[in-house]
Order: C-alpha cells, then sequence, then structure tokens
C-alpha cells in the first residue's frame, strides 16, 4: 500500500538581479590601465605555477593575445616593489594617462634605485 505524500509550502521568492557582465567590466575599467595589466601579470604568474603543464602561449590563447604581448606583461613584474605598489595602490591620477608602454623602458633597468628615478621622471612628465 504505497500513499502519494504531498508537501505544500509558502514561500516569498523575490527576483534576483546578478551583476552583469557590462557591470563588472565598468567597474574593472575605472582602474588605470597600468594596475590592470600589472594585476593580469601577477594573475598569469599565478596561473603558471599552479599548473606546471600551461604555457604562456596557451594563457595567451585564452586572453586573445599574442605570446609577445604576454611576456609585455609579464615585464611588469620585474618592476621594484616600491613601484608596483605605488601603482597598485597610490590614488595619483597621473596614472591613469601612463599606459604599459610607458614603463618598458623602466623594466628594462636592472637597477631598483635607477628604475625609482626614471618612474619619478616618468610621472613629472
Amino acid at each position: 500500500m504505497s500513499a502519494d505524500i504531498k508537501f505544500e509550502f509558502k514561500v516569498d521568492l523575490k527576483p534576483v538581479r546578478h551583476a552583469s557582465h557590462r557591470c563588472r567590466m565598468a567597474k574593472i575599467s575605472n582602474e588605470p590601465r597600468l594596475r590592470q595589466y600589472l594585476v593580469l601579470a601577477y594573475q598569469i604568474q599565478d596561473t603558471l605555477e599552479k599548473d606546471a603543464t600551461l604555457t604562456s602561449r596557451q594563457i595567451a590563447e585564452w586572453l586573445y593575445m599574442t605570446p609577445p604581448r604576454i611576456c609585455q606583461i609579464m615585464d611588469l613584474l620585474l618592476l621594484c616593489p616600491r613601484i608596483q605598489q605605488e601603482i597598485l595602490l597610490s590614488e595619483n591620477k597621473i596614472l591613469y594617462n601612463r599606459g604599459e608602454y610607458n614603463v618598458r623602458k623602466i623594466v628594462k633597468e636592472p637597477l631598483w634605485e635607477k628604475q625609482i628615478e626614471m618612474w619619478n621622471a616618468l610621472l613629472k612628465s
């Protein structure tokens, strides 16, 4: 003898609005481009460290970028920590006018003291 059991509940469902892709991108695009690329460089580095089988070429394909472009972005990790900190945390409006290409000369300099001098000169120009 099988009995059909039926449960009824009164539930107040409210519509949930998920943040759209456009909304999320608007928040990201408010950040200086240089900051966006430095954060991306750290994310790429973290991804490569977690999975040793990945290559920068695969990541470039995922991001719809070329491998040389990925290398240019990853080069931002060669900046001295003080400059990286300023890029990530500073509210200086000059950062909005400086792109990753402006920093390429600084990245090539191996001495951190010289990098800081070049960085300060870049911010003043």
